[in-house]
């Protein structure tokens, strides 16, 4: 675990870059810095790795104050990933990798046995590229060489400083996708600096927004783009951007929270009032009128009700029992795909014990499609 408190830096001795900054990150977390150039992220990165030291505040590594490690054995067991790669040109591919395995005094056969493995990890045959230059190679290869160097001697930390962002469109994709590949597979905990959201929000189990070397909201990509904590973070997120990631809706983010229900021991001439003046077509059952959420028992509909004969019925004796429901986290690609095989208009929204929270409507869906191309149209 990494854990930055009251972190403040200053160059000059007068004016702060990093102010009182406090961030924990967790082992084998994807930990993104982003934000506007000058606002700290990667004096931030660079102080884990004490390239640059802090003013004031502790950074504590596993629990152990990092001042008091060697700076070159620190360095030696952070992964550390730059824009620009930092290849040696003299040497070769295998040899790049093998670098900090050499500092550390690991036998010849030993380095290249890593380098070899570490080029597979990576998806470049060692075969053929182990004796390579990296003037031989391309920008995504070479950063992919950047990469197998940082895991050379197996750290549990790597730091990422922009890696991909001099990198084509399409490269750039496959290599993030190519570090969440290797993320499952090794579980390290990544520091990653980015100016890009889409990039951030990609990659991320966490986000952190910063601005004036200040952290202006850290948590999920998720919680980030449903509950920004301010106005800079919804502008620098982007008002539409969850409207157009339905990945990352939920059926909670879209269902109508406003919810009448009727108890089960109401007439139907009682219903009929509620539905007339709520303009209702159908009203969900439950035991008790409370203010409390409660499982729904069913649900009756107004020309269900038209169709009565007596009033001297209870709702629990002729609500209709059968009906589809979805949980509160369930995906919208899952809500779509349910109401388009049942044909289901209306979905209601159960919590994790079973109670009703909401309800799903077409209206609700129309919604979010609007939202989404009013947001689209202010954008351009």
């Amino acid at each position: 675990m990494i854990e930055l408190v009251n972190i403040t830096k200053s160059y000059d001795g007068k004016i702060n870059v990093i102010e009182n900054l406090n961030l924990k990150i967790n082992k084998g977390e994807i930990v993104v810095l982003i934000g506007e150039s000058g606002c700290g992220k990667t004096t931030t990165l660079r102080m884990i790795n004490r390239l640059n030291e802090p003013t004031g505040g502790t950074i504590m590594i596993d629990g152990e104050d990092y001042t008091k490690m060697s700076k070159i054995e620190l360095r030696r067991q952070l992964g550390y990933v730059i824009q620009k790669v930092g290849l040696m040109p003299h040497l070769t591919v295998g040899k790049n990798i093998e670098i900090i395995p050499e500092l550390k005094g690991w036998d010849k056969q030993k380095r290249k046995d890593r380098a070899y493995e570490l080029l597979n990890v990576v998806d470049l045959p060692p075969e053929e590229y182990y004796d390579r230059y990296p003037h031989e190679l391309s920008g995504g290869q070479q950063q992919r060489i950047g990469v197998a160097r940082a895991l050379a001697v197996n750290p549990d930390i790597i730091l990422m400083d922009e890696p991909f962002s001099a990198l084509d469109p399409v490269t750039r994709e496959q290599l993030q996708k190519e570090l969440l590949r290797l993320q499952d597979d090794l579980g390290k905990t990544i520091v990653f600096v980015t100016h890009d959201m889409d990039e951030a929000l990609k990659i991320g189990d966490k986000i952190a927004v910063m601005k004036d070397g200040k952290i202006l909201q850290y948590d999920t990509p998720e919680e980030i783009l449903k509950n920004p904590a301010n106005d800079f973070v919804e502008y620098f997120v982007g008002k539409d951007r969850l409207w157009k990631s339905p990945e990352m809706l939920r059926a909670e983010d879209i269902m109508h929270k406003t919810l009448v229900t009727i108890g089960q021991k109401r007439t139907p001439a009682q219903v009929i009032e509620v539905m007339k003046e709520k303009d209702m077509e159908f009203i969900f059952i439950v035991e008790k009128e409370t203010s409390k959420p409660q499982p729904p028992i069913g649900y009756i509909t107004r020309d269900n009700l038209r169709k009565q004969g007596s009033n001297n019925v209870k709702m629990a004796d002729i609500c209709n029992r059968e009906f589809i429901t979805i949980q509160h986290d369930a995906k919208m690609t899952d809500v779509l795909k349910i109401m388009e095989d049942k044909s289901a208009r209306n979905l209601p929204v159960l919590d994790d014990d079973g109670n009703l929270i909401g309800m799903i409507t077409t209206a609700s869906i129309l919604n979010l499609i609007t939202k989404a191309v009013v947001g689209e149209e202010e954008s351009q």
